[in-house]
C-alpha cells in the first residue's frame, strides 16, 4: 500500500500537470480564435476606432470562455478521478488553475501579434497594425494596477475548476451514494404497507 505522502505527491503532479497542459492548450486556442484589435497608422502615431476597441474587449471575453470551460472540465474530471482526498484535490485545483490562467495568458501573448509600436513606426500611413494579445487593456507594469484591472478575468479558471469539483462532490454526498446503490430509505407509506 502506498504511503499517504506518496499518493498526495502523485495527486499533486497529476492535477498541477494536467492544468498546466490545459493552460498551454487554452493559450494556443485563444491565439487562434481571437481576431486582435487593429491600430490605424496616422502621420503622428496610431489610432483605434470604436469597433476596434470592442474587439479589444472581445479578446478578454474569449479568454474567459475558454478558461471557464477548461477549468470546469478539469475540476469535474480531476475531482472524480483523484477523489481520495477531496480537500487536497480542491486545493490543488485552485493552485493549478491559477497556474493555468497565467500559462494561457503567456502562450496567447507569445503566439499573438508582435509589438504594435515597432510595427506602427515601420508602417505607412493608413496601414492597419494588430494589437498584442493580452488580458486587459492596461500594460502589465505597474503590476498592482494591472492586477486590479484584470483579476476578474483571471478568476475564470479557478472559479470554473471549483464549480466542476463542487458538482462532483455534491454528487458524492453521503445521502446520494445510498440512493444510487438502491439503499433508499423506505417512506412512511412503504413502512405501513410492510407492517400490515
Amino acid at each position: 500500500m502506498a504511503r499517504p505522502s506518496a499518493t498526495a505527491g502523485r495527486d499533486a503532479v497529476v492535477v498541477l500537470g494536467t492544468l498546466v497542459v490545459l493552460g498551454l492548450l487554452g493559450g494556443v486556442l485563444w491565439a487562434m480564435v481571437v481576431s486582435p484589435a487593429e491600430f490605424t497608422k496616422l502621420a503622428d502615431g496610431g489610432t483605434m476606432s470604436e469597433d476596434q476597441l470592442g474587439r479589444q474587449f472581445g479578446a478578454d471575453g474569449w479568454y474567459v470562455v475558454i478558461g471557464a470551460v477548461a477549468g470546469f472540465a478539469a475540476g469535474l474530471v480531476l475531482s472524480w478521478w483523484r477523489s481520495r482526498d477531496p480537500v487536497l484535490t480542491s486545493m490543488l485545483l485552485v493552485a493549478g488553475s491559477v497556474l493555468a490562467s497565467v500559462v494561457m495568458a503567456l502562450v496567447g501573448h507569445l503566439l499573438g501579434p508582435g509589438d504594435p509600436e515597432a510595427a506602427l513606426q515601420a508602417a505607412s500611413v493608413g496601414a492597419h497594425v494588430p494589437q498584442r494579445l493580452d488580458v486587459g487593456i492596461r500594460p502589465v507594469w505597474p503590476l498592482g494596477a494591472y492586477l486590479r484591472d484584470t483579476a476578474t478575468v483571471y478568476l475564470c479558471w479557478p472559479v470554473g475548476a471549483l464549480l466542476g469539483a463542487l458538482f462532483v462532490l455534491v454528487g458524492r454526498a453521503p445521502g446520494t451514494a445510498d440512493r444510487e446503490v438502491g439503499h433508499e430509505r423506505p417512506t412512511s407509506a412503504a413502512r405501513t404497507a410492510a407492517a400490515g
